[in-house]
């Protein structure tokens, strides 16, 4: 599969961002974004660009363990709150346990897609929870596209 910069690089708005992989496995996946070149007019971090932070990996996470020929993931809502204004890095880290795959390619493969919710925290670089995310993704098996 390809690693995370790769699928970072054939996104338009992700490659633009400056991220940077800080760890990455099958089950975890944590990614850095600079406050330079994703400023707001305000001179703080673009509400746009955290979202983005927030929403891509857990769809890099499921392409990189699932590949694209047979499950897909898609976003399906995201509710997102910004606790403090952002001024400088950002980090958002995904961990899916084994089990968890595991029911997502039971569950997709048996029904046709799959229904998943992630809490998802974006981190100031203190440490300090800045964003708090519900985002709520679906796999499809695109063998079953027609269900």
């Amino acid at each position: 599969m390809d690693r995370p910069e790769q699928l970072m690089q054939s996104i338009d708005i992700l490659k633009n961002m400056g991220l940077r992989v800080l760890e990455e496995s099958p089950n975890v996946l944590k990614i850095a974004m600079p406050p330079d070149g994703n400023r707001n007019h305000l001179g703080g971090v673009y509400a746009g660009a955290i979202f983005a932070l927030a929403e891509f990996p857990f769809g890099m996470m499921c392409i990189n363990r699932f590949g694209m020929r047979e499950i897909v993931p898609v976003v399906g809502e995201i509710t997102i709150r910004f606790l403090a204004p952002a001024n400088g890095e950002l980090t958002v880290e995904l961990i899916i346990p084994d089990e968890e795959w595991d029911e997502i390619e039971r569950e997709t493969k048996a029904h046709g897609k799959f229904k998943i919710i992630k809490n998802i925290e974006v981190k100031d670089d203190q440490g300090k929870v800045n964003t708090v995310v519900k985002a709520t993704y679906f796999t499809r098996d695109v063998r079953k596209s027609n269900r």
